[in-house]
């Protein structure tokens, strides 16, 4: 019974979401701080190996303004792969798309799903973020993602949608940026996710000299 009112919810916040992008469609793009090409390749002891990028195609349906596919290898050569994707707007069709839909669409199916709330250290509030375990065949991995607009860290695609819409109605802004982690499970879960907690408390300072308030 409790999901009738969660679709009904959802249902209004997307239409919602329509009316504000429609009738506030005269806001301007909000350009990102530094452009991610100059991304550190060091990231504390985490050294970069090798950048992705999307083809063509996949950057027509993500419309997304800047971004950064990097895979980052510790002392002991364990690798993480870093995705920060960034929009300036979210209005014009141009929207954050949830790993919740594309993992899948790769093929990774969700084992495990929770959140996590992770200490960042002096200056900075502990962010809370979404953990997944996710499996293709007999490959596990552990996922850390979050939505990340204005200097606000939101898990959930329900609260970013309506941080989106409270920001384009008070702030005329629709800008925000998906953060996403991920490691291959080696040494067990707890400690490929201690390795990718570790990882984020290093990585989180540095995204505030890419990503506007």
């Amino acid at each position: 019974m409790r999901q009738v009112p969660r679709l009904a919810l959802s249902c209004l916040l997307l239409l919602g979401t329509l009316l504000v992008l429609q009738f506030h469609s005269h806001g301007e793009a909000v350009p990102i701080r530094k452009p991610f090409s100059t991304f550190p390749e060091s990231v504390t002891r985490w050294r970069g190996q090798e950048d992705s990028y999307f083809n063509t195609e996949v950057l027509g349906v993500l419309k997304v303004d800047d971004y950064l596919m990097r895979r980052y290898v510790d002392e002991s050569g364990r690798a993480l792969w870093l995705y920060v994707g960034y929009w300036a707007t979210q209005r014009k069709g141009a929207q954050i798309h949830s790993p919740r839909n594309c993992l899948p669409a790769g093929g990774w199916e969700p084992v495990e799903a929770a959140r996590i709330t992770i200490p960042i250290g002096a200056g900075h509030e502990a962010i809370t973020v979404n953990r997944y375990l996710i499996q293709k065949d007999r490959d596990l991995q552990v996922v850390l993602y979050w939505y990340q607009s204005q200097g606000r860290v939101v898990a959930g695609e329900l609260s970013a949608k309506i941080e989106m819409v409270r920001s384009a109605i008070f702030r005329n802004r629709t800008d925000g940026a998906l953060v996403r982690v991920s490691a291959p499970v080696v040494g067990g879960l707890p400690e490929t996710t201690d390795r990718l907690v570790k990882y984020v408390q290093a990585l989180y300072p540095i995204l505030g000299e890419y990503l506007p308030d």
